[in-house]
């Protein structure tokens, strides 16, 4: 009984893993994948996730791209 109450529980994170991004809050998604120059993921997002606030993205992207240091740093 306990194996099958430990292996509903892995199963059940891994689930809660695989869209960890779903959900959130867009602009601050936007604004991490534009700090670390992952480039716009708007629409992988949507693939995965469905519904993806767009225009906040796309605003905490602009955000997060301002914030890198220069090229040449």
């Amino acid at each position: 009984m306990k194996r099958l109450i430990l292996l509903a529980a892995v199963a059940l994170s891994g689930c809660a893993a695989a869209g960890g991004d779903c959900g959130s809050d867009w602009g601050a998604v936007g604004e991490r994948d534009g700090r670390m120059n992952f480039g716009s993921q708007a629409e992988r997002y949507a693939a995965r996730c469905g519904k993806v606030d767009i225009a906040a993205y796309n605003e905490g992207f602009a955000r997060g791209s301002a914030l890198r240091p220069p090229p040449n740093w």
